[in-house]
């Protein structure tokens, strides 16, 4: 039925939560800065960061109606801002504690690999379009087990636009080679996934998981209400 199969990440494939607005996470990593001789409370740093990251989206855009920005960027701003000039390697170090400061759980669903390798082994063509950071997301991807089972990886922190901004999905096509002619779009959020699949013109499938957003209406052209990502079309599990 569909030769190109376009999966979100969190959510649909992953079943994560997390908590970057707990005082606890900001005051952990605020000791990361100062061990780097740079002095900065935790409430400090977490508003320095809300505003820098404010910035450097509003700056974005001015090139795509939904942007994304580089967290590394806007720790490096910070940074700056407290007299250091921090190099890539403390940056790439400083996203990923925010992000293990900030985890509760994190899982791959029910047969996400036997799902994803059944279908590359069938012929498919299987990409991921994830809105999220390339460190952690990448980082995430290869803990779980699944970084090899797609042809591409498309991230917007990296692409510097999101879903469901249609220029992600060019972004998608044009760096990866996706097709988007017999191409679903698989996703548990209607208002990006789905959404987005819709401004492009290609079919969509809504996965209802425990962090689809409520109460929001759904308008895809196949809906799965039970969580099974197994009912998607054409998987033959």
């Amino acid at each position: 039925m569909y030769d190109t199969y376009i999966f979100d990440l969190y959510g649909t494939l992953i079943d994560i939560e997390t908590d970057e607005e707990h005082n606890e996470v900001w005051e952990r990593l605020s000791l990361h800065f100062s061990y780097h001789g740079l002095n900065i409370n935790g409430d400090e740093l977490n508003k320095r960061f809300l505003a820098e990251r404010d910035r450097q989206l509003a700056a974005a855009a001015r090139h795509c109606e939904y942007p994304d920005f580089v967290m590394e960027e806007v720790f490096r701003e910070i940074a700056r801002d407290l007299g250091g000039e921090p190099g890539q390697a403390w940056l790439h170090e400083t996203v990923r504690w925010m992000r293990t400061l900030s985890m509760i759980h994190i899982s791959l669903y029910e047969g996400v690999a036997e799902i994803l390798g059944r279908l590359r082994s069938s012929g498919k063509k299987v990409f991921l379009l994830s809105n999220g950071q390339k460190t952690f997301i990448e980082a995430e991807l290869t803990m779980l087990g699944i970084l090899h089972l797609f042809d591409g990886i498309a991230i917007s922190s990296e692409a510097g636009v999101s879903k469901p901004d249609p220029l992600f999905y060019r972004y998608l096509t044009d760096n990866y080679g996706a097709d988007l002619s017999s191409a679903i779009m698989i996703g548990n959020d209607p208002r990006t996934d789905i959404a987005g699949a819709n401004a492009v013109g290609i079919a969509s499938c809504y996965i209802e998981t425990a962090s689809s957003p409520r109460g929001v209406p759904v308008n895809s052209t196949v809906q799965i209400l039970n969580g099974d990502l197994r009912q998607i079309p054409g998987w033959n599990g």
